[in-house]
């Protein structure tokens, strides 16, 4: 009998656990929120909150304006389908993937599935496609400013047209005005070594899990670019685990990459102490996996980088 629920409580550490990220709708206007689920396909014993315990953290095109309860759903199998799920508007049009962004969500080792592809939204602009400046405002009637009682009645429609044309104008604007700042700032992307570097300053200001987290999507990326390959779909292991069946990146910095990826594991998930020397080995660890992909130039500098 003390066998038999041994083997019972082992069941569900067994089962699959499955995350699905995706978008509902899949297209929305500028400022329009959507909502960005988080299904998670688990068994009834593991706690969902434990599996999904990360926090969502976007950059400054989205804005992130609450979060939902969590909902769980007993499936005929009797596992249990949970939803987490973020309501969020984007900033700027264009097709958008969410799925390097989520990659650094914090998930739990249990979950052994994860599906980012349905996390993309069409976000249409407020403009036209020959415009490049907002609508000016109608203009209002010759007897808008007539008092008399007639006119008033006739009045009150254009009252509602007009503080309607004038927050759409206002709203318009406002987000033209601040893709045209993006826009400018873009013109002069980061290199990977600036991006490094911006990560490796003040290293005692507490963020040190966070800024693990960071580190591998920004190594993730620039690598990826380096191969001309989109591999944001894949988890940290099976990234790491297609690159070094690949041919197009020495040996050696695959297995910088894989130091580099397993220290910083063990700060996100294992609880090991993010201290300013171990996050100053890190970025250092971090440089040498860059230059020995070809991201970074062989003479850069580590100066300052460490405490």
């Amino acid at each position: 009998m003390a066998l038999l629920a041994f083997v019972l409580g082992l069941v569900p550490a067994l089962q699959e656990v499955r995350a699905r990220w995706r978008c509902e709708p899949e297209a929305v206007a500028v400022g329009e929120p959507f909502v960005l689920v988080l299904e998670l396909e688990h068994p009834a014993e593991l706690p969902a909150r434990e599996l999904a315990a990360g926090e969502l953290t976007l950059d400054a095109s989205w804005v992130v304006l609450g979060e939902e309860s969590l909902a769980s759903t007993l499936q005929p199998d009797g596992t249990l389908r949970t939803r987490r799920a973020w309501s969020v508007a984007a900033l700027e049009p264009g097709e958008h993937a969410l799925s390097a962004a989520l990659s650094s969500f914090a998930l739990s080792e249990r979950v052994t599935r994860i599906q980012v592809g349905e996390a993309k939204v069409r976000v249409n602009g407020l403009l036209a496609k020959d415009e490049d400046a907002p609508r000016p405002l109608r203009e209002f009637p010759d007897d808008f400013a007539d008092e008399s009682e007639g006119a008033s009645a006739r009045r009150s429609p254009w009252w509602i047209a007009a503080l309607g044309l004038a927050l759409a104008s206002g709203v318009g604007l406002f987000f033209w005005l601040r893709q045209r700042a993006r826009r400018t700032a873009a013109a002069t992307p980061l290199t990977p070594q600036e991006l490094l570097e911006q990560l490796a300053r003040d290293l005692e200001d507490g963020r040190g899990r966070e800024r693990c987290y960071e580190l591998t999507r920004l190594l993730r990326a620039t690598t990826d670019a380096a191969r001309r390959k989109d591999r944001a779909g894949l988890t940290d292991e099976e990234w790491l685990a297609e690159l070094g069946a690949s041919l197009e990146v020495p040996r050696g910095a695959v297995q910088e990459l894989e130091r580099v990826f397993q220290r910083a594991w063990r700060v996100k998930y294992a609880g090991d102490p993010a201290t300013p020397w171990a996050l100053g080995e890190l970025f250092e660890q971090a440089r040498g996996a860059l230059r020995a992909v070809g991201a970074l130039p062989a003479s850069t500098p580590s100066g300052g980088a460490r405490p």
